[in-house]
């Protein structure tokens, strides 16, 4: 017999696509989190913990059973209220 996760117990991973004032290309961050909001607040933390001046260009969840990235950028329209928690 399997247990069942329950969905909010699920946790993905996620791939954040930066870049930096001093860099030439594109950088990532990586980070397991429930949700996207969940995986941008942990980036702003860093954000704020480091000092970094980086621009977030995308934000996506890596997909288990296709082994690919799900676009889930949309939750960066509410970057400025996450800064402000």
């Amino acid at each position: 017999m399997t247990a069942k996760i329950a969905d909010e117990d699920k946790v993905f991973e996620f791939r954040i696509e930066y870049v930096s004032e001093n860099s030439i290309g594109h950088n990532y961050h990586y980070y397991l989190a429930h949700n996207a909001t969940e995986a941008l607040k942990f980036q702003i933390d860093m954000m704020d913990h480091r000092q970094w001046n980086i621009e977030i260009v995308k934000l996506e969840r890596k997909c288990p059973y296709a082994n690919k990235w799900i676009d889930e950028s949309e939750v960066l329209n509410n970057i400025n209220e996450l800064k402000n928690e």
